[in-house]
């Protein structure tokens, strides 16, 4: 009399089967029986994809900066008879692989390249970990960067720099910026240069601008002599000072006069 017994395999699972010791078959979804004692399952493989969220690993980068990174790793089984035979527990050895080539990517890139380029640094990750372990009939699926963790002391010097940068690329747009204007404004002097009539009517322009701002201190005084017709000004002592003078220029023609007299 034969004696069975039966099992069922959900249609994600695969359950490896072994007969006296020695791997016999690996069960499809479904239904099956086995005879016992002789006939043992010893493993059952969820060929769903894993998540796994990588602890924070500590390491150096290429420029020496002290940095935390975590990551999440998505791996699947693709041979559940090799994850069997191959490795002995294919989940943990999966995981330590993870850890391994994290710390090792750190060293090996620059703390620029960890903030800015972490999809570039999750496919090399990928690349790197498959290499591991798909000979355990693992696969990777995506490696995701989730945080680059900087020593506290370092955030200043870090942000410090970056304002730095930035200053330096401002002034070399203002730079660049003057230098433009320069060439606009000789242009432009060399076509009032040849056409006066424009310079003048320039000048009544400028004349009727700082008009209409109604703030101006400064006394405009139209001319055709100075300036090459552009109206001259001067400030309120300027302007004391040319009343002074011309109080004391009629002064002396009074005294003239009685001289005169």
């Amino acid at each position: 009399m034969h004696m069975f017994f039966f099992g069922t395999v959900k249609e994600w699972e695969r359950h490896a089967l072994f007969f006296l010791g020695k791997f016999y078959r690996m069960v499809e979804p479904g239904l099956y029986f086995y005879i016992p004692f002789v006939t043992r399952v010893l493993y059952r493989i969820d060929l769903r994809i894993i998540t796994y969220t990588v602890p924070m690993q500590v390491g150096l980068t290429k420029d020496n900066i002290p940095v935390e990174v975590d990551a999440i790793l998505f791996y699947q089984v693709m041979d559940p008879k090799a994850c069997v035979l191959n490795v002995d527990n294919y989940h943990k050895a999966t995981q330590l692989s993870a850890r391994s080539s994290i710390r090792d990517m750190v060293g090996k890139s620059n703390l620029d390249e960890l903030l800015a380029e972490r999809d570039k640094i999750g496919k090399r990750l990928k690349e790197h970990i498959d290499g591991f372990v798909s000979k355990w009939g693992v696969t990777v699926i995506s490696v995701e960067i989730k945080d680059v963790i900087v020593a506290k002391e370092l955030e200043d010097a870090i942000a410090r720099e970056a304002a730095a940068e930035r200053e330096k690329r401002a002034r070399v747009i203002l730079a660049d910026a003057e230098q433009l204007a320069a060439d606009a404004i000789i242009a432009a002097s060399k076509k009032y240069a040849d056409n006066p009539i424009a310079l003048q009517l320039r000048s009544m322009n400028m004349l009727y601008e700082i008009c209409l701002e109604g703030k101006s201190s400064v006394v405009f005084i139209p001319t055709d002599k100075s300036m090459g017709a552009m109206p001259a000004f001067m400030g309120i002592t300027s302007l004391e000072e040319l009343m002074k003078k011309r109080l004391q220029e009629d002064s002396n023609e009074f005294e003239e006069t009685d001289n005169e007299d």
